[in-house]
């Protein structure tokens, strides 16, 4: 593993995996981390307790058949400006990737929420000054997807995916990220996962602490706020953010973003996506 100059890593903690799940934080990752979990083990006959702290990467050690799987949040971008933000993206030539991306505006309040209530060291400067911070807030994001945008086809093979496109055929995106990550699995293996890892029996068991991993923990029991399973609402943004606060996050999507990907980066605009539970955060 390599680090920057602030002794940041800038490799994921375990480098020899087949597929690498990356997302800038509060994209959906917990909720996509327990439904592939779930599916794996059933499809595969492994115990859920194998994949401790939700890391897929501990089935491929029971069964090395399995591709190596593992989630990161590529070059820790929450602690970095959009200017420190590595462009190389050389060490995942010989691997698959997976990048999960979320609307900007439901990404920026989730990561305000992450900040302000489950952070070590608690942001108390408002959600307003949170939208403009230079270091891991909207311009770093934005930065982050740019640059996967420019090179996706430097992995050996590229997917996108999104929160907004799980929640609106759970069964269907599923199957997609796995097949791609070559995990072909069946539809009433599918279904068990999505039932396990729905927004109703996700938040049971973040109260209950099932899973016993802070992954899946509030970090004040008290405050609805501060659990991983907030709120999992499409475009809940919306109680939250002024129309001028929206507007802005509009712009910086047209002025930074590549054209391409802005229909993910506003994804809560299509008519479907409503303020709909469906997912953790």
């Amino acid at each position: 593993m390599t680090a920057d100059r602030s002794g940041v890593p800038v490799s994921p903690p375990v480098t020899d995996a087949d597929v690498y799940v990356v997302s800038f934080p509060k994209c959906g990752r917990t909720w996509l981390r327990a439904l592939m979990a779930k599916a794996i083990s059933t499809a595969h006959g492994i115990p859920l307790e194998v994949c401790r702290d939700l890391n897929l990467f501990e089935f491929s050690t029971v069964n090395p058949a399995l591709p190596r799987i593992v989630f990161w949040h590529d070059d820790h971008v929450h602690r970095r400006s959009p200017a420190e933000l590595s462009l190389d993206k050389s060490f995942y030539r010989d691997r698959k990737v997976v990048l999960l991306v979320r609307d900007i505006r439901d990404t920026a309040v989730s990561r305000y929420f992450q900040q302000s209530r489950r952070g070590d060291t608690p942001y108390t400067a408002g959600l307003g000054s949170f939208l403009r911070e230079e270091h891991g807030s909207v311009r770093t994001c934005l930065a982050f997807w740019n640059i996967w945008h420019a090179h996706q086809d430097v992995p050996a093979a590229f997917l996108l995916t999104s929160y907004e496109r799980l929640t609106a055929d759970t069964v269907g995106e599923l199957a997609r990220v796995l097949r791609f990550c070559g995990l072909p699995t069946g539809e009433e293996v599918l279904r068990t996962a999505v039932e396990f890892a729905d927004f109703t029996a996700m938040r049971a068991m973040e109260v209950a602490d099932t899973l016993g991993t802070h992954r899946l923990r509030p970090a004040l029991p008290g405050d609805p706020e501060s659990f991983k399973t907030r709120r999992g609402v499409v475009g809940g943004f919306r109680d939250y953010l002024t129309g001028e606060q929206s507007a802005h996050l509009v712009a910086l999507v047209h002025r930074f973003l590549a054209p391409p990907w802005h229909p993910a980066a506003l994804a809560a605009e299509a008519p479907h996506h409503r303020t709909t539970p469906s997912s953790p955060v």
